[in-house]
């Protein structure tokens, strides 16, 4: 993550009063660096998934049920991630994937036993190609370079 930083988070949630106070203030200056740079590239994103993304509080505290990573052949690569909250459940198709991460050091911090979406970044680099970051309860990332996304509304 090069904004929402996962120190930052961890800084945010302390018990220690002075060290939430300074996690804060690094939040919040991360995050002003961010909004604008989202706001200059989110129109090139699919208007469907950026209208779900949106109402969805950008999926923050949606769970991860499965992540699913396809070798299609012909170096086609697609990542897709199923998502839910509460009745709300949504399919993420990330296409012409190259390169994915997963960080996830440990499964002891997750919320309620599951992997949760907590902030997400989105880049779009000089090839053109796609970048998004999640950082998921506090410790654990996850990184996919892609050229399209499409979302599938599984609620329905």
């Amino acid at each position: 993550m090069k904004y929402y930083i996962s120190e930052y988070w961890a800084m945010v949630n302390s018990t220690d009063a002075n060290l939430r106070e300074e996690g804060k203030t690094k939040w919040d200056e991360s995050a002003k660096k961010y909004g604008p740079y989202f706001e200059s590239i989110k129109n090139m994103l699919p208007k469907n998934f950026i209208e779900e993304f949106n109402k969805n509080n950008w999926f923050h505290d949606f769970q991860f049920n499965s992540m699913h990573v396809f070798n299609l052949g012909e170096q086609i690569t697609n990542v897709e991630l199923y998502i839910s909250h509460n009745s709300i459940s949504y399919k993420i198709i990330l296409s012409g994937v190259k390169g994915v991460s997963f960080n996830i050091p440990t499964t002891q911090s997750w919320l309620f036993g599951k992997l949760t979406w907590g902030y997400t970044e989105f880049e779009l680099n000089d090839d053109k190609i796609w970048i998004i970051r999640i950082l998921c309860d506090i410790e654990c990332e996850i990184e996919v370079l892609f050229e399209t996304i499409n979302i599938l509304d599984l609620s329905k």
